[in-house]
């Protein structure tokens, strides 16, 4: 039975959720995460744990990463990224990497560990931000019930309802990613991660990896694609006429240029969005995992200090967020200009993608 009332409320098991609900019981808030999903659930997602935001949240807030979650090879050395007519261009950058299924489970467990009431199964149906406290009411196996907050961080993912009823009547775009996993393997380094550019062009684009005894190919230009990825592929020792074991995709909001220009500010109130529901992926890569763990640790600081100063989170969490949207403004100027000046000869196009993707990793 769960009981009502509650000092945090988390809505989503992913990073950004067991981020934010075990930082926040750690500063003495009762907290209950919720879950839509059974858990533990899968992500469409690379699973590359990629950059010192990712790795410093990692050490800082939850321990040595097990290798028992990582997959085989459990560390990439790196990028490769690979346009017509040039030889492929490498990136060093060792990288851990996971099935999101087995990572985002372990850091939930981490956050019960850490005193955390956690459910999943859970399905929201009404949110009121209007009074104090804040009021959510939910469907689980065991009937419908309403609890009570005195704060709520939506962390559940791209096509947050937390943000639906925060901004209610603004439309947002999205992007759908798709995710095609074969068994075996194909004639690549199967410690690189590997990005296709077959129009010579930065977009669109696919990458592939492997993960144990399969390879994913991933991408949201995968249907424009088909042709261009079998004859690509061919010469690696894929046979197009195969069908994948299973396939799935995901949705990724288009709220870069909104955050940027502040006409999207992902908080009011007492109520916070974090990672993908916030829309904090990096520009170019789309890597969410650093942003999101770091987000969730900034909306429960800032529930600490807006307890102690008897003031709403909402301002104090924009502002801490400001280095996140700074280095998003960045990284879209960046990838502008990698736009503007692509396509050109293979080999400057080729670089100019590395030097971009190198700079969404050194990001500290």
């Amino acid at each position: 039975m769960i009981k009502t009332n509650w000092d945090v409320l988390v809505i989503g098991a992913g990073p950004a959720g067991a981020a934010a609900s075990k930082r926040s019981v750690e500063s003495g808030f009762s907290t209950l995460l919720l879950e839509r999903r059974s858990l533990p659930r899968d992500k469409v997602c690379s699973g590359m744990i990629m950059g010192p935001w990712a790795w410093e949240a990692l050490d800082a807030h939850f321990g040595v990463l097990p290798e028992g979650i990582l997959t085989k090879p459990p560390i990439l050395k790196g990028h490769k990224f690979h346009v017509p007519g040039c030889r492929p261009q490498v990136l060093e950058w060792p990288t851990p990497l996971a099935w999101r299924k087995d990572f985002d489970f372990w850091l939930v467990q981490k956050a019960r560990t850490a005193g955390v009431e956690v459910r999943d199964k859970i399905e929201i149906k009404e949110i009121d931000g209007t009074g104090n406290p804040l009021r959510v009411l939910f469907a689980s196996p065991d009937g419908e019930k309403t609890i009570t907050a005195q704060w709520i961080i939506g962390a559940d993912g791209a096509g947050s309802l937390v943000r639906k009823k925060l901004f209610s009547g603004i439309s947002w775009e999205f992007s759908i990613p798709l995710r095609e996993c074969y068994t075996g393997s194909l004639a690549l380094e199967k410690d690189y991660f590997h990005w296709f550019f077959p129009r010579g062009r930065p977009r669109p684009r696919f990458n592939i990896n492997h993960k144990g005894n399969c390879f994913l190919i991933e991408g949201s230009g995968i249907p424009e694609l088909r042709e261009d990825i079998n004859r690509t592929l061919i010469e690696y020792g894929f046979d197009p006429s195969c069908r994948p074991e299973w396939r799935d995709g995901c949705m990724v909001p288009k709220l870069h240029n909104d955050l940027v220009s502040g006409a999207f500010s992902p908080a009011k109130g007492n109520i916070m969005l974090v990672g993908d529901a916030a829309g904090l992926l990096l520009p170019i890569t789309f890597e969410g995992i650093g942003t999101a763990l770091k987000s969730g640790v900034l909306a429960a600081d800032s529930i600490r200090q807006a307890a102690q100063k008897g003031k709403a989170s909402a301002p104090i969490y924009l502002s801490t967020l400001q280095p996140i949207i700074e280095q998003i403004r960045l990284l879209l100027a960046w990838q502008k200009n990698v736009d503007q000046t692509a396509p050109m000869d293979p080999t400057t196009m080729a670089r100019l993608i590395k030097e971009a993707y190198e700079r969404t990793l050194i990001i500290n």
